[in-house]
C-alpha cells in the first residue's frame, strides 16, 4: 500500500509540475538554463542573453521556485549545475531547437508567399549570371527584396541540405539532393585572360614559347583552373618561367591585377565576363582553353513563391542574352 501511495504522490507531483510548466514557464527560462550550463557564469550568461545580471538571477530564481528545486550551486568561480539541472537540460535544448526550427519554417513560408527571394551564389554565377540579371530585375520589380549570400566550398555543398535558399546559382554539379532541379543558363570555359595592353593581345598568333615566357598570375590550388593548368603544362612539357604569387579566389583581387597589364591568367569566362564586356580584359585563343560545366541555378519549383519565379525568369533571360562568347584578341596559336 505504501508503494502504491508513493507512486500516486509522485504522479500527482509530476502532474502539478506539468501544469506549472505549461502555464508559467517561458522560453526565456529555458534559454537561461542553457546559457548558464554553457558559460557557468551569471555575468557571462546575462551578457550573452543581452540582459542584466540581476535579471538573469531573477529568471533562475523563478524557474527554481516553479520546479521547487535548486538548479545551480553558486560559488566564487561561478555556478555549477545540480543533478536536477543536468536532467532538465536535454529537454530545454530540444525545446529551444524546436522553436528555432519552427521560426525558420514560418520564415520560409513567408518568403515563398511574399516578395522576398533568398539566393546563394557561387563566384562563377555571381559574375556571369547575376551581374546581367539583377539590374533589369531591380527595375522591373523594385518591391521584391533579393537577399544574396556568397557560397564557396563546403558552404555551397551545405546549402542544398538546408532550407536557407530559394535559389542556388552555381555550376551544374554531379550530385545534389533529388528535389533540386538545375536550369542551364550559359555555357562556360577556361580561357587565357589578359589586359588589351598586354604584348600578346596585339599579336596575330601566340606560340607555345610566348606562353611559357609570359608572366602568369597563379591560380588558387583548389580551383579547377589551377588543376587544368598544372595538368596541361606538365603533359606538354612546358616550363613557365615567371609567376606572380598573389593567390586569391576573389575576382575583385584578381581582375584588377590582370587589367593593370603584363600578366596572363587562366580563368573561367563566366568570372571575367563583365570585365571583357567593358573592354578591360580580353581572352587569347590558346590550346589551354577547356570546357567547364554550365552555369545556371538550382531551385525547387514546386516549393517557391511568385517572387522566386520572377527572378528565375530573369536569370534565364540573362543567360540567353549574355552568354559569354569568345573575345579572342589573337588568332589561334601555331599548330604543334
Amino acid at each position: 500500500m505504501a508503494a502504491i501511495r508513493d507512486a500516486y504522490t509522485m504522479a500527482i507531483n509530476s502532474l502539478t509540475l506539468l501544469r506549472r510548466m505549461t502555464s508559467r514557464a517561458r522560453l526565456r527560462h529555458m534559454q537561461a538554463l542553457i546559457a548558464l550550463d554553457d558559460l557557468r557564469s551569471m555575468s557571462r550568461a546575462a551578457e550573452a542573453m543581452d540582459m542584466t545580471q540581476p535579471a538573469m538571477s531573477q529568471l533562475v530564481a523563478e524557474l527554481e521556485q516553479l520546479l521547487e528545486t535548486t538548479l545551480f550551486l553558486r560559488h566564487s568561480r561561478g555556478v555549477t549545475p545540480t543533478r536536477a539541472a543536468t536532467d532538465l537540460l536535454p529537454v530545454a535544448r530540444r525545446i529551444i531547437s524546436a522553436t528555432e526550427e519552427g521560426a525558420e519554417l514560418i520564415a520560409s513560408h513567408n518568403r515563398r508567399d511574399g516578395g522576398l527571394v533568398r539566393i546563394g551564389v557561387s563566384i562563377a554565377a555571381e559574375s556571369g549570371l547575376l551581374h546581367g540579371a539583377l539590374p533589369s530585375f531591380a527595375r522591373r520589380h523594385p518591391d521584391i527584396q533579393v537577399q544574396i549570400e556568397p557560397l564557396l566550398g563546403q558552404s555551397l555543398d551545405a546549402s542544398f541540405t538546408s532550407d536557407a535558399f530559394d535559389i542556388i546559382a552555381c555550376r551544374k554539379r554531379q550530385v545534389v539532393p533529388a528535389d533540386w532541379e538545375f536550369v542551364t543558363c550559359l555555357p562556360d570555359s577556361l580561357e587565357v585572360i589578359c589586359a588589351p595592353s598586354h604584348p600578346l593581345a596585339g599579336q596575330r598568333s601566340v606560340t607555345d614559347a610566348d606562353l611559357q615566357n609570359a608572366t602568369w598570375l597563379a591560380n588558387h590550388v583548389a580551383t579547377v583552373a589551377r588543376q587544368h593548368f598544372d595538368a596541361f603544362t606538365s603533359a606538354a612539357g612546358w616550363r613557365i618561367h615567371s609567376e606572380v604569387q598573389i593567390i586569391s579566389r576573389v575576382p575583385a583581387v584578381i581582375l584588377p591585377l590582370l587589367a593593370s597589364g603584363g600578366l596572363l591568367s587562366l580563368l573561367p569566362q563566366s568570372i571575367v565576363k563583365p570585365w571583357c564586356d567593358h573592354g578591360r580584359l580580353v581572352s587569347l585563343a590558346t590550346p589551354l582553353s577547356f570546357p567547364l560545366p554550365d552555369v545556371g541555378f538550382y531551385w525547387r519549383p514546386l516549393e517557391v513563391g511568385n517572387a522566386s519565379r520572377l527572378l528565375s525568369n530573369e536569370l534565364k533571360l540573362s543567360g540567353r542574352t549574355n552568354a559569354p562568347g569568345p573575345t579572342p584578341a589573337t588568332a589561334s596559336p601555331s599548330a604543334r
